[in-house]
């Protein structure tokens, strides 16, 4: 099923992509297992470090549910089938980019909101990790980085402490997946991005919601400009 990772890639995002492909196609179904952290070690010639890494990534995207003692499991998802059909259904218009970011303002404000009232140390400082790797990154990869957003703003809903918003964030974050990698292949975007994400950690780490939630609302603002002006300069070619 999987197969070594390479060597002059992300190793644990590579991990992540695989494990997520198996996802997709069903040969990994809700309930299932992954195989355990030594076993995952030898299938993809890595180091346990590196399949830590990717496990809590693929926690943080809500793929799997780490149960301590017992292993990794692929995440019940009722709603999959009809997040797929939304996703089929959706196109990159600017009557529904309006609508998806109506949604995901009203959301992750509220969350990074939250998230300043209740996230622990611990918290911010995976938050300030994924901001490190971002910026490591660079423009390297519009899918690598595509994947670090995601993990960000859902981290900032985990810590926000609301289940049901997590999970309304996780469906939401797959709806707008093509959106993501869009707008990070923008001249520029990449690294404005990076830079909002570090002002919104900033004033979650300062414990001051008012101002997360401000510069939440700015950059999903910045965001979906960015992706309608690009779509009025394709128009015009």
């Amino acid at each position: 099923m999987f197969e070594p990772v390479k060597t002059y890639s992300n190793l644990s995002e590579e991990i992540v992509n695989q494990i997520m492909q198996e996802v997709s196609n069903g040969k990994l179904k809700p309930g299932d297992k992954l195989p355990s952290e030594r076993e995952m070690c030898n299938v993809f010639a890595v180091s346990r470090t590196v399949v830590r890494d990717a496990l809590k990534t693929l926690a943080g995207l809500g793929i799997v549910t780490i149960r301590h003692g017992m292993g990794a499991y692929i995440n019940e998802v009722d709603v999959s089938e009809d997040v797929s059909r939304l996703s089929s259904l959706l196109q990159i218009s600017k009557g529904t980019i309006e609508e998806l970011f109506q949604i995901r303002e009203i959301l992750e404000s509220k969350a990074a909101f939250w998230c300043a009232q209740n996230a622990n140390d611990q918290d911010i400082m995976q938050l300030e990790e994924i901001i490190r790797r971002g910026k490591e990154l660079g423009n390297e990869n519009e899918s690598k980085l595509a994947l670090l957003d995601a993990e960000l703003h859902l981290k900032i809903t985990e810590a926000a402490g609301n289940k049901v918003l997590k999970r309304l964030m996780v469906n939401l974050l797959d709806l707008t997946g093509e959106v993501r990698v869009s707008v990070l292949r923008i001249s520029g975007r990449q690294r404005l991005s990076v830079l909002e994400h570090e002002t919104i950690v900033e004033a979650i780490k300062q414990r001051n919601p008012e101002l997360a939630y401000q510069k939440m609302v700015e950059h999903l603002t910045n965001v979906r400009l960015a992706i309608l002006n690009g779509s009025q300069a394709s128009e015009k070619k």
